[in-house]
């Protein structure tokens, strides 16, 4: 295992960008306070090794990658106290496939960009953030993190726009902003999330659809008007804020919906059983 340390040098770029290229299994590369490539210039690479990279500064915002990150099959990743973003469009900011792990603590990933790619997608793969935020730069109706058959650990994490599909997530003291969305026999379990959705209109500030589940603990909305919609799926929380009288449900007659053991009260005339 080697380690690299990049940002006393004139030209860290470069020695970053030769740093990812050239490192092997295991190395570390550790990062000085800085901005590293820019914004017309961003740096997109795809990393094939297991590696690490650390800011040597516990505040995330003094060391900048203006970078785009794909992650190869099967390798580990380790970001820890830095900021990601990529200002180009038609790249993520981080993508992982085939059985890549990705794991963050203390960290941004952002997206500032006028086209509405995902910040990071995964497919098949496994992400881990603690301490850390998913943004989507000025954009609303982008997903800040979106995942395809992969799984997410966040603890003590905010993500803008989260988007599951076929996929598992386990959320713990986090925050979804915008919007939240389950599909084709996703799950969700948490403990303390919050959705922070007044920002923008959605339709919808939680969707569980097509065989999902979403199950846990606390559970608070801080919009006027919470809208949820469970379609052939599950819904399973006890103690929400607002209480459940103040939650706006729609769900079909197929799924299974209970807010402190009760089942709440259905909008959704349409599916509502006659007696």
């Amino acid at each position: 295992m080697s380690k690299f340390i990049i940002g006393d040098q004139e030209n860290k770029d470069d020695q970053l960008a030769q740093a990812i290229v050239n490192a092997k299994d295991g190395d570390v590369i550790e990062l000085q306070p800085g901005t590293y490539f820019t914004s017309e210039s961003p740096f997109i690479c795809t990393v094939r090794q297991n590696l690490t990279f650390i800011g040597k500064s516990s505040n995330k915002d003094n060391i900048k990658l203006n970078c785009s990150f794909t992650i190869g099959a099967k390798n580990i990743i380790i970001f820890k106290n830095l900021t990601i973003t990529f200002p180009a469009d038609g790249e993520n900011t981080l993508s992982a496939y085939d059985g890549a792990e990705v794991y963050t603590d203390n960290v941004c990933i952002n997206r500032e960009t006028s086209d509405n790619w995902d910040t990071i997608y995964g497919q098949n793969a496994s992400f881990s953030f603690k301490n850390s935020q998913i943004l989507t730069g000025m954009k609303t109706k982008a997903i800040g993190l979106s995942l395809d058959n992969s799984q997410i650990f966040a603890d003590n994490t905010s993500i803008q726009f989260l988007f599951q599909r076929k996929s598992k997530a386990y959320l713990r003291n986090s925050i979804v902003t915008h919007e939240f969305k389950l599909r084709q026999h996703s799950e969700t379990y948490f403990r303390n999330l919050t959705m922070v959705s007044y920002v923008v209109p959605h339709k919808n500030d939680l969707t569980v659809h097509s065989g999902s589940k979403f199950q846990g603990q606390d559970l608070v909305f801080t919009s006027n008007k919470p809208k949820l919609r469970i379609f052939k799926g599950d819904f399973e929380v006890n103690n929400t804020n607002p209480e459940p009288d103040q939650l706006h449900f729609k769900f079909d007659n197929s799924s299974k919906v209970s807010v402190d053991d009760k089942k709440p009260f259905n909008e959704d005339h349409q599916n509502i059983k006659k007696k």
